[in-house]
């Protein structure tokens, strides 16, 4: 990525979460509400998956965001996941329609992906490890993430 490119990235976190900061310009997460919370989650992890996309040449390793409604359920959700794992899902069915296979629950489909995943964690490793960007990302993510679970519990 382009300087000017990460510039504006940057820019539109800080002005993402600039309501959020107190006096002395840190960002006040314990003041923070759960819907706060949720959209800043959301937010994060979008630009997270975004940089994460940019970045990682191996397109089967990118992560799509896209909505679905759950069977027995009228309200769609959003699920976002690699690549591979969406193909998988989707030559599974295909197989499963033509029977030529059978139609494998979320455990068989993550157990059929696992070296997938492996390479998927590597890579976001990675990415972690050499640009600080993204490493920064996953500190804050991690952290509103805490801060919901522990105005859950």
């Amino acid at each position: 990525m382009n300087r000017p490119a990460l510039f504006a990235s940057c820019l539109a976190l800080l002005v993402a979460v600039l309501p959020l900061q107190a006096a002395d310009g840190q960002i006040d997460i314990d003041a923070m509400s759960v819907p706060q919370l949720r959209g800043e989650i959301d937010k994060i992890q979008k630009e997270v998956y975004r940089v994460f996309n940019l970045r990682t040449e191996d397109e089967s390793l990118h992560v799509i965001c896209h909505r679905y409604t759950p069977t027995g359920s009228n309200i769609s959700r959003e699920a976002c996941e690699p690549n591979f794992l969406i193909e998988a899902r989707a030559n599974n069915a295909r197989n499963y329609q033509d029977g030529t296979d059978e139609l494998l629950d979320t455990e068989g489909l993550l157990a059929e992906t696992d070296s997938d995943f492996s390479r998927f964690n590597e890579a976001m490793t990675a990415l972690s490890e050499e640009y600080d960007y993204f490493r920064e990302l996953n500190i804050i993510l991690s952290m509103l993430r805490d801060r919901m679970e522990e105005l859950q519990n």
